[in-house]
């Protein structure tokens, strides 16, 4: 009978640089968007906010869309999170920290707003909850959308991964 190989412990295997940008940047956002979201809507009925913060809930998707389908809006949200996850990686895990940076907020925004869903459909909560308002007086500024920090990193996120190519073929003109 042979016997068994002990090996030692060998050093611990570091993070790939592409994992790291992406989980600090899914995980801040999903963290911060969370976080702010409990913390302004348990604030009392009729404390003073400043102009910007507006509390709303938004049974839809920007500027309300779909608010009379929610099960639709958490269907297509609950089926695009594993897709924007086998896009990045089969894609985008090897492309550097700003595209893993960038897809980690765009994936951290998705379950971020998800939460607010599920909570929709429990009863939780009446919908996402948007509390960032920009009114700057004129089309197409007027009126924007109410939205959060979620939001945000779905939006910058999908920004950055439009414009890294860009600037990558311009460096390299």
């Amino acid at each position: 009978m042979p016997e068994a190989v002990q090996t030692p412990a060998g050093p611990p295997i570091p993070t790939p640089g592409w994992l790291r940008w992406f989980l600090i940047a899914a995980l801040s956002t999903l963290i911060l968007d969370l976080v702010s979201k409990q913390i302004l809507f348990a604030l009392p009925p009729g404390t003073d906010l400043p102009g910007f913060l507006r509390l709303v809930y938004n049974p839809g998707v920007a500027w309300s869309l779909f608010s009379e389908h929610p099960w639709l809006v958490l269907g297509l949200t609950m089926t695009m999170i594993p897709v924007l996850v086998w896009v990045w990686w089969t894609s985008y895990r090897h492309e550097g920290r700003w595209a893993n940076a960038a897809f980690g907020m765009v994936l951290g925004g998705a379950i971020g707003n998800l939460v607010d869903r599920i909570g929709a459909r429990l009863g939780l909560v009446e919908g996402v909850r948007d509390f960032v308002h920009v009114d700057l007086g004129f089309p197409p500024f007027d009126p924007w959308p109410t939205f959060n920090i979620a939001d945000s990193g779905i939006c910058v996120g999908f920004a950055l991964l439009i414009f890294l190519p860009l600037l990558a073929t311009r460096s390299k003109a």
